[in-house]
């Protein structure tokens, strides 16, 4: 493809930086700035500039990302050179250079890598036999930590000092016994592939004489063996391109070095750094307030970040009293977020991301306990199955007998009656003895140990079935392949009927991973036929390269180096499932909703962080997932009930006046925005009515604000359909309703022209969006259909009913008591004739498909409102009137009233007054009660403690610190003019 071709679809920066002929180039790259495709551009570009593919290294940081560029440039090129690339993760470039050269420095051929496992597992043993006190797993992380930050050095990696403490005494012991371990099973761990491949270039930098060019992907996450890794690469012609965000370094806990950077330029004087800084993945508020986060800290690269997008609605900072709490909130969020937009959102593009696994408890319990499906990300990799690991230790033994933990875990698998103690003897033996197990138990050195006769004949069977599998793989003439070896294997051992007598119900799903793993052996193969999975390197004058190594091992090194393994399982589901995951494992995805759940001090940042820049940087990683939706909470007691405070992140006063208090209101401004970011159509009226039909609310209302366990603006909750009804259960406010009429009718004219927006990506920096039209599903009746290009005739009657409706409104309190009000006196023509229309019973006969409200005729014909309900309301037949005086006795007039008290209706019931005609339907009521009469009043003789006045009811009412007599008022001072209330004296 010629190099005009490969800019046609980039940005000015990206385009910059892509044809850039700089030999350092530092390309800063923010979240969604179209990252990968700049870097993959880059790689073609170069190719298409004379440079040969086995010349160029491409180092990423997993197996997923390295697929997707050699597939992307694959697609770019159209000439089958990216398979001659050097491209792959850091571990396995420096794997491939070992397995060619590594005999330079001593590494013996076809040596195997120790997974997390096995290392662990040879720590455990080590520490156990010399009664350590350490953890395992902290010697472990320890050990590789300081190897990581060390280099290449052949330095220990511990340093020496005057007065050693226990536990670094214990270290020193444990990391000498652990190489000495490694060595003995011809094992490198995974720090090893890299400062082995260290060692070697230093020593022989002959090895990378042919490079012409090294780009590395993710840059921020990369430690200081990595970065000497880098130069020694590029060590002949200096062209390097790095791609990265130092605001995304986040893996601190690996050794990441944030201040790489800052090193390359020191490094590189000449280093042209180009940023990318448009974002095409969030809106303009989300963006907004993720750079008011990482902002704060001054000691950043500067740099800023443009949207593409539309402003769109403003990120949620939402206050819980609890974290129980906050797990149901997210809960109705998530519900409320897929009924208001219809089919717009299913659970796919939901995604709740949290600083620690350990927040996920409370989660994963409210999403069972209301039947929301999700899943996690970063649990149990395939490989790491039961049954997918005892087959692949068996693979491993037959590639690489020496291999102490792989062979213990199978000797006894399928059970030839070798117990655990029997195998720790062993293994203790054989490490006394400076040999490996299988040496041991293959009798080249006599066994000082004696078995049971069970137990020796089972270890006959072992070294029968690796003996037979390895003569198979080594023949020529019967040489298998990776697939019929593993098929040997399972029939050897009757490995499915040992699932089906020791798994009995999910026998069926764990052979069903076996079969997968046959499938994808199966798959790597034919890669390598092809020439896919090509890992040769071109020929070096001077040097000489070991044989390519079989398939078997090729594939295990594959599967020991595989960070991320597609789970076929959960990427093809059918069922929509919310995602779960920790922030770490969330760096490089998106969602079109995000939530973070526990934003307080303590989470973020974690109470045992070192570093406060990083866990900023950690929550500005988090923020940038969201594409239009984006939710932060904070509940004030976490889940061990302690009080909380909110993260120090998100207190800054500019920034909280960028965040919303409560969720969006999704209406059809919101859903218009959300459609055009995602480049979704709008949902239809039908689905958004149907959608929303069960929800308890259309608001973020059911928790309160400021975190107090009681629920605020219930009344407002209008569409509740649960619990007992209440009085104005299935009413909207008044203002609401006023409004949403109002926007209905405005937006039905244009009603034909819903849903038509275009959306062109052609070319990212300038693409175009038409103006889209919506309607609300409030503009139409639950379940009503929506008119296909009603008549002339039809229409303007419709739109006369709309814009009356919308006019009136909630209307007067004289419309409502039945008078008529000064506003309403006046009709135009075009009311009356409406008014005609709607009497005549033949035309409404002929307007019936038209969604016009009918008149209401009785109190039981009330749209919206139940039967049992009606008697709430004030009927068509009744007008209010006032209480007529009841005398009342000494006893009850000398009575007591609280203040506190509600006021009680009156014994006697109101007589009724001749009926009046039918009163308009209002959507508010007012409440009887709550009504004074206007002319019963009276004056009171107050005790000492207070003076009021009250109206005169049936009923005395008991009142603190008040005192009322209907003879001491208005009735008893008739004719003598108003007298002032005194106060008497206590006796």
């Amino acid at each position: 493809m010629a190099s005009d071709g490969l800019l046609a679809n980039l940005n000015e920066s990206q385009h910059a930086a892509v044809s850039s002929f700089a030999d350092t180039l530092a390309i800063l790259a923010g979240p969604g700035s179209g990252k990968t495709h700049t870097l993959t551009s880059r790689t073609a570009w170069l190719l298409s500039q004379g440079l040969q593919p086995w010349n160029v290294i491409v180092a990423t940081f997993t197996v997923k990302a390295a697929r997707e560029m050699k597939e992307r440039i694959g697609r770019l090129l159209d000439n089958g050179l990216e398979s001659k690339l050097i491209l792959g993760t850091f571990h396995s470039i420096a794997r491939r250079y070992l397995a060619r050269y590594g005999y330079l420095i001593d590494i013996q051929k076809d040596f195997g890598i120790a997974d997390s496992a096995d290392s662990l597992a040879i720590i455990k043993r080590i520490v156990k036999r010399e009664k350590y006190t350490i953890d395992p797993k902290v010697a472990r992380s320890r050990i590789s930590g300081l190897k990581s930050r060390k280099g290449g050095e052949n330095a220990a990696p511990f340093q020496k000092p005057l007065k050693k403490t226990i536990e670094m005494q214990e270290l020193d012991g444990c990391y000498e016994q652990y190489e000495e371990a490694l060595k003995r099973s011809n094992l490198l761990d995974y720090d090893d592939l890299l400062l082995r491949c260290v060692d070697l270039l230093r020593q022989y930098p002959s090895c990378v004489s042919n490079v012409e060019a090294v780009l590395i992907d993710e840059f921020q996450d990369t430690n200081l063996v990595q970065f000497d890794l880098m130069r020694l690469f590029a060590a002949q012609r200096k062209r390097i391109t790095i791609v990265g965000d130092p605001d995304q370094s986040i893996y601190g806990f690996r050794a990441a070095e944030v201040m790489n950077y800052k090193r390359m330029l020191h490094q590189y004087p000449d280093t042209v750094t180009i940023a990318l800084e448009e974002n095409y993945r969030s809106s303009g508020a989300i963006l907004l307030s993720a750079l008011s986060v990482i902002k704060q800290d001054s000691s950043r690269v500067d740099k800023s970040l443009q949207a593409t997008h539309t402003v769109g609605t403003r990120p949620v900072l939402r206050k819980l009293a609890n974290a129980h709490q906050e797990a149901e909130w997210i809960i109705t969020e998530i519900q409320r977020c897929k009924g208001m937009t219809g089919h717009l959102l299913d659970l796919n593009d939901f995604a709740i991301l949290l600083r620690s696994s350990s927040l996920s408890r409370l989660i994963e319990s409210a999403l069972g306990k209301s039947g929301i499906a999700y899943r996690m990300v970063g649990g149990l990799r395939f490989y790491d199955r039961l049954e997918v690991k005892i087959v692949l230790d068996y693979l491993r033994v037959i590639s690489q007998p020496d291999n102490n933990d792989a062979l213990a875990r199978i000797l006894n698998v399928p059970s030839r009656r070798i117990g655990d103690a029997t195998i720790k003897v062993l293994l203790d033996e054989a490490e006394q003895s400076k040999i490996t197990l299988w040496a041991l138990i293959g009798g080249e050195q006599k066994m000082k140990f004696k078995p049971s006769t069970h137990a020796k004949n089972g270890l006959g069977e072992i070294v029968n079935i690796v003996h037979t599998a390895r003569k198979q793989v080594a023949d020529p003439d019967r040489k298998i392949d990776t697939v019929g070896l593993i098929k040997f294997v399972l029939k050897r051992i009757g490995f499915e009927k040992f699932l089906e007598d020791h798994h009995g119900d999910v026998a069926k799903g764990r052979w069903a991973n076996v079969e997968e793993l046959i499938t994808q052996a199966s798959d790597f193969q034919s890669m390598i036929t092809t020439g896919y999975e090509e890992e040769s390197l071109p020929e070096v004058e001077g040097l000489q390269q070991n044989l390519e190594s079989d398939s078997l091992t090729r594939f295990l090194a594959n599967v020991a180096l595989a960070s991320e393994v597609k789970n076929d399982k959960d990427e093809g589901a059918q069922t929509p499932q919310v995602t779960i995951s920790t922030i770490h494992a969330a760096k490089g995805l998106e969602w079109p909703v995000v939530f973070i759940p526990g934003a307080y001090q303590g989470s973020i940042p974690h109470s045992r962080a070192e570093d406060e820049n990083e866990e900023r940087r950690l929550l500005y990683v988090a923020m940038t997932r969201a594409k239009a939706l984006l939710y932060m909470s904070c509940p004030l007691k976490n889940s061990q009930q302690e009080q909380s405070t909110l993260s120090p992140f998100l207190s800054a006063p500019s920034l909280l006046r960028s965040l919303e208090q409560k969720g969006p209101t999704l209406r059809s401004l919101e859903l218009q925005t959300i459609a055009l970011i995602l480049r979704r159509p709008l949902p239809s009226f039908l689905s958004i009515s149907q959608a929303s039909l069960l929800l308890k609310s259309e608001e973020d209302d059911i928790f309160t604000l400021n975190g107090e366990n009681k629920a605020f603006n219930n009344d407002s909750q209008w569409q509740n359909r649960s619990g007992s009804p209440s009085f104005n259960m299935g009413q909207r406010p008044a203002q609401r309703q006023k409004k949403d009429f109002m926007r209905s009718a405005c937006d039905e004219v244009n009603m034909t022209q819903a849903n038509r927006y275009l959306t062109t990506m052609d070319r990212p920096a300038s693409f175009t969006v038409a103006q889209a039209q919506f309607v609300t599903a409030r503009s139409l009746p639950v379940g009503a259909e929506q008119p296909s290009r009603p008549s002339k005739d039809r229409a303007k009657i419709e739109h006369l009913a709309k814009q009356k409706i919308a006019a009136e409104g909630q209307g007067t309190l004289l419309n409502f008591l039945g008078k008529p009000g000064v506003a309403h006196q006046k009709r135009s023509r075009s009311e009356m004739e409406l008014v005609e229309n709607f009497r005549d019973p033949k035309r409404i006969a002929a307007l019936k498909d038209i969604n016009i409200p009918q008149p209401v005729t009785s109190r039981t014909e009330t749209v919206g409102i139940l039967p049992v309900l009606a008697n709430h309301r004030l009927g068509s037949g009744q007008i209010m009137s006032r209480p007529r005086p009841q005398v009342m006795s000494d006893t009850e007039s000398k009575s007591y009233v609280f203040l506190s008290s509600s006021p009680v209706r009156c014994k006697a019931a109101p007589e009724p007054e001749p009926a009046l005609p039918p009163v308009a339907l209002t959507t508010q009521p007012a409440i009887l009660p709550l009504i004074r009469p206007s002319t019963s009043m009276h004056s009171t003789t107050t005790s000492t403690h207070t003076t009021t006045t009250a109206p005169q009811t049936g009923n005395s009412k008991r009142t603190l610190g008040v005192k009322r007599s209907i003879n001491s008022g208005w009735q008893s001072k008739k004719g003598q003019g108003f007298v002032p209330p005194t106060i008497r004296k206590p006796k």
